[in-house]
């Protein structure tokens, strides 16, 4: 409705921004969440070493949270792409193809499918249902999409890093095993 109020015409533009608005709490409340599940240890630690805050932000927290903030943008789209009531109000509805999205309106493929199966002829409730197939295809794309980009959890190592991780960690053991070792022949001599 704002956006009809600011005097952009009924439009696929104008539906566009409608949507943008509508996805955006989704999409905001989503990162909220993946960016709390950062560990703050790695905060600190940067924090620690002397790195400033947009270093910080930039170089740890954003990649570490980078699978789940993608999931949050495709979940907050796929959820965008069915709404139906803002996209009649914002873009309006024309039974003919219009491919200039900026200046009257477009059809969505929601309401088509409405449209197309509310009719009383099978021709056209078998292209409404197809219609509607296509729509569910798409969200499971998305969905999909979401899961493959963003199937790696929070603070969880990629393959690179768990190899460097344990080729590090058994550096580690080898060098402790030196010191302990050393430690132990010193109260020996001793007596």
């Amino acid at each position: 409705t704002w956006v009809l109020i600011l005097g952009f015409p009924r439009s696929g533009l104008a539906a566009s921004i409608a949507m943008s608005i509508m996805m955006l709490p989704i999409i905001i409340r989503s990162a909220d969440v993946v960016l709390r599940l950062v560990p703050g240890n790695l905060r600190e630690a940067s924090a620690a070493l002397g790195a400033p805050q947009w270093r910080t932000v930039w170089q740890i927290v954003l990649p570490t949270a980078r699978s789940g903030l993608t999931t949050a943008v495709i979940l907050g789209v796929a959820r965008g792409v069915g709404e139906t009531a803002p996209v009649l109000l914002t873009a309006g509805f024309t039974n003919t193809m219009n491919m200039n999205p900026t200046t009257s309106p477009m059809v969505s493929l929601p309401l088509t499918a409405f449209k197309l199966v509310s009719a009383a002829e099978p021709n056209l409730i078998a292209r409404g249902f197809a219609t509607a197939a296509v729509l569910m295809l798409l969200v499971l794309i998305l969905f999909t999409a979401a899961r493959v980009l963003g199937g790696r959890p929070v603070g969880r190592l990629t393959k690179r890093q768990a190899r460097a991780a344990t080729a590090q960690s058994a550096r580690d053991r080898v060098r402790i095993d030196a010191l302990s070792s050393s430690a132990n022949r010193v109260p020996q001599e001793m007596s």
